[in-house]
């Protein structure tokens, strides 16, 4: 009963973009075939560039919200795959799983952003009666909390998506991966990807002021920040990056002033001249190499002693550290959840590992017992499975002993997804059927992979990176596709099953939907640390080659 359209639109907006990243697209193609040519890993970074084309056109072409999505996902995937692209090196290994942290957070928002339209239209809107309906903005305006909640959960998503304040640290990591692909990522395409989302739901928000100032503010921020961290990096690669996240903070200003026409243009010159910078930064520092060493001279300064000298040089010291952007993060967003997780050590053995069965024992039996199921439902056991759900996520996040161990509480995690839905309310058998079928494929996949490399290396825990992809090339994929597998990777039955799954979630049910998306966010993120900790960075057998530990 659910019509999963596959729309398409084509408008100044995606005009504009598409040219670009056509144009970007074939030079960057052909600049690699020189710059890539002695690399290990060739013919892998072009399958995972034409991935993310396929990505990046279906967000840029994308006539309703779930073929945006499909997009979305897709570039978020490859994105971690090219960042982490050198994969003998432990930095690039951990920076492309705290960047794809952040993807996911924004993933898991959009979902949530899209699924409370969804529930305010009771109906799959498109693009396309989004501008030409009076109705439909009339329709949101009209919808309460949701008419400022819904451009908010959007906003956030872009800021993480085009490294705007307080997100905009990830942006230099992302750098850890090839000058090409840094190029027609986050120099040129991708990270603009934030900004064409606001355009294309600019209804939603043309008539709001607080989201224009916020919008605004953020942007302006983001540029005065970003303007003094770059003043004073070392690296090449993450200057041109800070000087790409302030052009993109002084295009939402644009935006939230009315002016899209700029900001389409300055987009436009943006890319241009960031996807130039990268590719002839190496060239560059070679140039400049024997300058900075042998020509240097300091420069004169004027104001040290005053106050205004005093506070100028408080702003770089801070930018220095970034202004601990990274740090506050890790901090603030990821140990809190991270030390919940350790906290729940007692599901590993004795009584605590019966609670889980026990619940899902007793959701079972109420299938056959309707007197049970009806007491369960008055109880809201749903709420109940949803939270046990997100305690088995979350130990899986930070499981550190066992893959296998961390691996199975993923899928187990998934089947009190499906049983927290079925007791909010009646799922049609087909619908669990199509979810299960992808969680319970993947799910057995990537556990028969894990058996094996564990019969042939004796197992691994989750302390550090083993690099063992070099030596199990066709284990790692296999487990690589378990693993986007049951975090619903598009167009597998589980990222169909969880568009299905979210429409019986209803708005005023803020505790399930909230612990659900918790539950979505560190799902892909378990999956993708219990890869790269296995297969990925330096090898630990001390007869490969050994990278340095930083690039």
């Amino acid at each position: 009963h659910v019509a999963f359209h596959i729309d398409l639109l084509f408008d100044r907006r995606t005009m504009v973009y598409a040219l670009l990243s056509g144009t970007l697209g074939v030079l960057i193609a052909l600049f690699s075939r020189y710059y890539m040519h002695r690399d290990p890993g060739f013919r892998r970074f072009y399958a995972t560039m034409m991935l993310f084309f396929t990505g990046l056109d279906l967000v840029i072409f994308s006539g309703n919200f779930q073929v945006l999505f499909m997009g979305w996902e897709t570039i978020g995937i490859t994105s971690f795959l090219l960042i982490g692209f050198y994969r003998e090196r432990y930095l690039p290994v951990k920076n492309a799983l705290k960047v794809v942290s952040l993807y996911r957070l924004s993933d898991v928002v959009l979902l949530v952003a899209v699924w409370m339209c969804h529930e305010v239209y009771q109906a799959d809107i498109n693009f396309h009666e989004l501008y030409g309906s009076e109705a439909v903005v009339r329709t949101l305006q009209e919808s309460g909390a949701f008419a400022l909640l819904i451009p908010l959960l959007f906003l956030s998503v872009a800021a993480v998506k085009s490294a705007q304040l307080p997100f905009s640290s990830w942006l230099p990591r992302a750098m850890e991966g090839p000058t090409t692909s840094s190029a027609i990522f986050y120099g040129s395409l991708y990270v603009h990807i934030g900004l064409f989302l606001m355009m294309r739901i600019e209804p939603f928000w043309a008539d709001n002021l607080f989201i224009r100032v916020i919008m605004g503010l953020m942007g302006g921020c983001t540029a005065l920040v970003a303007t003094a961290i770059g003043r004073v990096q070392s690296s090449v690669k993450t200057q041109i990056a800070y000087s790409s996240s302030v052009q993109i903070g002084l295009m939402f200003i644009e935006l939230a002033l009315g002016w899209e026409t700029l900001a389409l243009v300055h987009f436009a010159g943006n890319a241009l001249l960031r996807s130039y910078q990268l590719l002839v930064s190496p060239s560059v520092m070679n140039y400049l190499i024997h300058e900075q060493f042998y020509h240097f001279e300091r420069p004169k300064d004027r104001i040290a002693n005053t106050l205004m000298g005093r506070l100028r040089n408080t702003v770089l010291i801070l930018s220095v550290k970034e202004w601990n952007l990274d740090r506050a993060m890790f901090r603030y967003l990821w140990s809190p959840f991270k030390a919940l997780g350790r906290g729940l050590s007692f599901l590993d053995h004795g009584w605590g590992a019966l609670i889980p069965v026990a619940v899902f024992a007793l959701g079972l039996a109420s299938i056959f017992s309707t007197p049970l199921y009806e007491l369960m439902l008055q109880a809201r056991f749903g709420t109940v499975a949803a939270g046990m759900s997100l305690m088995l996520t979350l130990h899986a996040f930070a499981e550190r002993s066992s893959a296998i161990r961390g691996w199975l509480f993923l899928v187990l995690s998934q089947l009190f997804v499906v049983m927290a839905v079925g007791f909010n309310e009646q799922l049609p058998a087909a619908e669990v059927m199509l979810y299960l079928s992808g969680v319970l494929v993947a799910g057995t996949t990537g556990y028969l992979a894990l058996k094996r490399f564990d019969r042939i290396e004796d197992g691994h825990d989750l302390q550090g990176h083993y690099g063992h992809v070099y030596e199990h090339p066709k284990i790692g994929l296999a487990f690589l596709l378990s693993a986007l597998g049951i975090a619903g990777f598009p167009l597998t039955p589980t990222f169909i099953g969880i568009d299905l799954v979210l429409t019986h979630v209803h708005t005023s049910q803020y505790v399930l939907v909230t612990m659900l998306a918790l539950s979505f966010i560190f799902l892909e993120i378990s999956a993708l640390r219990i890869y790269s900790r296995i297969f990925l960075g330096p090898h630990a057998k001390a007869y490969h080659e050994i990278a340095f530990k930083n690039s």
